[in-house]
């Protein structure tokens, strides 16, 4: 079930972001330093530990915290921050339920439209959100002077 997040949740999702941010990042970036010093479990699990950083973040737990999502709310768009799976548990369908539940939420709130942003070459994430209705805008942008570009996905909800 999906469910607001918590104190109690935060070396988890801490430790879910830093190891699939890895597995998903390090083939794009091609970047150890960063990978393995820079992203560390406890430096993320001490920012979660800031004022209001749990504000917008969900868990996905049926006894186990598997996933987990940040959204927010901007007018009549919602947008989906990260939504990231334990690598132990991707391909069990979890990120459909995650995903299921935020179109709902977005409906029942009056958003016109969700949207997000992909790393290019997250061919893996960028087919996942095709399959579940989100489209390529048209927009893309560099991140970070890296050289490597996000695109803009949108799933309209009319």
């Amino acid at each position: 079930m999906l469910r607001k997040a918590c104190e109690k949740d935060i070396s988890r999702i801490a430790e879910i972001l830093i190891f699939a941010k890895r597995v998903s990042y390090r083939p794009i970036f091609e970047n150890d330093e960063v990978s393995f010093n820079s992203m560390q479990v406890l430096t993320e699990a001490e920012n979660l530990k800031q004022p209001h950083m749990l504000d917008n973040v969900f868990v996905y737990d049926d006894g186990i915290v598997r996933g987990m999502m940040k959204r927010e709310f901007h007018g009549k768009e919602l947008k989906l921050c990260e939504l990231f799976i334990d690598p132990f548990f991707q391909n069990l369908g979890i990120g459909k339920k995650i995903l299921t539940s935020l179109v709902s939420e977005a409906r029942n709130n009056g958003c016109l439209r969700i949207y997000m942003w992909v790393f290019e070459k997250n061919t893996c994430a960028r087919n996942f959100y095709e399959k579940y209705g989100f489209v390529f805008s048209g927009i893309r942008e560099e991140f970070a002077n890296t050289g490597r570009y996000k695109m803009k996905y949108i799933m309209p909800l009319d």
